[in-house]
C-alpha cells in the first residue's frame, strides 16, 4: 500500500492518484489501450477512476485504479479494462491479478445469468521494475493446455505486466513511447504530451489538490488500521505462544515430579 505523502505539485504519471485522474479521460485511455494491446477499441465509455467492487461486508474488497469498458455499435459491453500503475513491487502481484479478474467476473454476472456472457478482460499492470525477474519488459499472459500450448482455455482472460524502466528493449514503437514517458515523464510524442498537459493541468487545479488531500487521508487511515489489525494479530500469536509455553512448562513440571516418585 502507498504510504508516501507526496507533495500535491510533484505528483507525476506513476503517482496512482495521478494516474487515475489522467486515465479517467477516455481521449487519453482510448490510443493507449489501443497502442498497447494492438487492438481497435470501436467506442470506450468513460473510465471509472478508484472503481471500488465490495461483494460482501465479509469478502476482502479491491479498488482499480481505473476500470473502464468498451461497447459495440449497439451499445452492448465488448470488453473490459483493468489498468494499474504499480510502483512498489508487493511480491504478490500475479496473486493480486489473479483476485481481480475473479472480482471483476463476479460483478459482471447478474444472478442467474450463464457464464457464456462473460466478456474478454484484461488486467494491465505498468510497473517500474522487472517483478518476475526474467529481463524482459512485456509480459503477456493467457491460458493455455500444459501439455499442449496450441490448446487456448478460451477463458477470454488476459494479464499483461510493462516493465517501463526497459523502455529501450521495447520493439513496439507505440507501447515504447508510452513506456518511455512512465519511466522518464519526457513527453516526445503527440499522445504522451497530451498526458503530459494534463498532468500539469491537475497539478495547478485547486478542486484536484483537495481531493489529492482526501485521497491521501483515506490511504493513512487504511495504512493505520492495517497497522493496527497487525499489532492485533502479532498479540494474539504471542499470547497463545505464551500460554503454549507455560503448558509445556507444566508439563515438564509434572513430568519430573513423577519421575522422582518413581512413577515413570
Amino acid at each position: 500500500m502507498e504510504t508516501k505523502n507526496t507533495p500535491f505539485e510533484q505528483l507525476t504519471i506513476t503517482n496512482r492518484f495521478m494516474f487515475a485522474m489522467v486515465f479517467s479521460h477516455k481521449e487519453i485511455a482510448k490510443p493507449f489501450l489501443e497502442a498497447i494491446l494492438g487492438i481497435k477499441i470501436h467506442e470506450l465509455r468513460d473510465p471509472e477512476p478508484e472503481k471500488t467492487i465490495e461483494i460482501s461486508l465479509v469478502s476482502k474488497g479491491v479498488r482499480f485504479d481505473v476500470f473502464v469498458k468498451e461497447s459495440g455499435p449497439n451499445g452492448e459491453i465488448i470488453r473490459s479494462f483493468d489498468i494499474e500503475m504499480q510502483i512498489e513491487d508487493t511480491h504478490e502481484i500475479p496473486k493480486r491479478a489473479r483476485f481481480y479478474q475473479a472480482m471483476r467476473d463476479s460483478e459482471a454476472l447478474c444472478r442467474g445469468e450463464k457464464y457464456f456472457n462473460l466478456k474478454e478482460l484484461y488486467i494491465i499492470f505498468l510497473c517500474p521494475e522487472d517483478i518476475f525477474g526474467k529481463d524482459r519488459a512485456v509480459y503477456r499472459f493467457k491460458n493455455f493446455e500444459a501439455d499442449d500450448p496450441k490448446i487456448e482455455m478460451g477463458d477470454l482472460s488476459f494479464k499483461n505486466f510493462y516493465i517501463f524502466s526497459k523502455y529501450r528493449e521495447v520493439a513496439e514503437k507505440a507501447i515504447r513511447d508510452y513506456m518511455e514517458y512512465f519511466a522518464t515523464n519526457k513527453a516526445n510524442t503527440p499522445a504522451t504530451e497530451d498526458i503530459d498537459r494534463l498532468v500539469k493541468w491537475y497539478q495547478t487545479d485547486s478542486n484536484t489538490r483537495i481531493r489529492y488531500m482526501t485521497w491521501q487521508e483515506e490511504i493513512d487511515i487504511a495504512v493505520e488500521l492495517e497497522r493496527q489489525r497487525a499489532d492485533e494479530i502479532q498479540k494474539k500469536a504471542d499470547a497463545e505462544k505464551a500460554r503454549a509455553d507455560e503448558a509445556e512448562a507444566r508439563a515438564d513440571k509434572y513430568e519430573k515430579m513423577l519421575r522422582e516418585l518413581g512413577k515413570l
